[in-house]
């Protein structure tokens, strides 16, 4: 974690709990363009999504953005998500970020 040396303990005012390292931002940029620009031929299409927290989706994508993927999930696939059931659980969109995702399969 990169720290201003500027912000110090004894310093009065707003405190800095967190700031990026330098290159950061053109890092996460340029990632993120990757990850739209591989996904963006596949909208219609089905995919598997695993994030960095080793959650798995599978839906149909319905759109991507500059920061998000949105996927069109049936319930029944995904039921440990939900504890009640409801009708309304069937057919939803989930959106996920596009930074937490580590592997995308497409499938259809």
């Amino acid at each position: 974690m990169y720290m201003n040396p500027s912000q110090h303990p004894g310093h009065h005012g707003p405190q800095m709990i967190y700031q990026a390292e330098p290159n950061w931002q053109h890092q996460m940029r340029h990632k993120r363009d990757m990850i739209m620009g591989a996904l963006h031929p596949h909208v219609g299409r089905t995919i598997r999504v695993t994030t960095i927290d080793g959650h798995t989706f599978e839906g149909v994508l319905i759109n991507v953005d500059g920061h998000h993927a949105h996927l069109q999930i049936s319930g029944h696939h995904h039921d440990h998500l939900r504890p009640i059931y409801t009708p309304a659980q069937y057919n939803q969109i989930l959106t996920l970020v596009l930074f937490e995702l580590l592997v995308i399969l497409l499938l259809a």
